[in-house]
């Protein structure tokens, strides 16, 4: 059964304006995380539980959360990782 996406305008604006080659990339690991919340590369939090990440680069990551009880993935953040503080929501 495939998840409900929740994408916040915040998000979406980030996600257009990210660099030329990460844009695309990362608007098909979006839509592709309604069918598999949990792909190869993605890796949960250990102190933040139900977090999840992707490491696009580098420097670049997708932060989301998964909703086991709702079905949900809500897409929290996209870009440039700077410190821990990337993480907070």
């Amino acid at each position: 059964m495939p998840y409900c996406l929740e994408i916040s305008s915040d998000v979406r604006r980030q996600i257009e304006r990210l660099p030329g080659h990460l844009r695309q990339p990362v608007k098909r690991i979006v839509a592709g995380l309604r069918v598999n919340p949990r792909p190869s590369g993605a890796t949960e939090l250990s102190d933040r539980p139900g977090r999840w990440r992707i490491r696009l680069n580098d420097n670049w990551r997708l932060f989301y959360r998964i909703d086991e009880d709702r079905l949900t993935v809500t897409v929290l953040r996209v870009g440039r990782k700077k410190g821990p503080e990337f993480y907070a929501e």
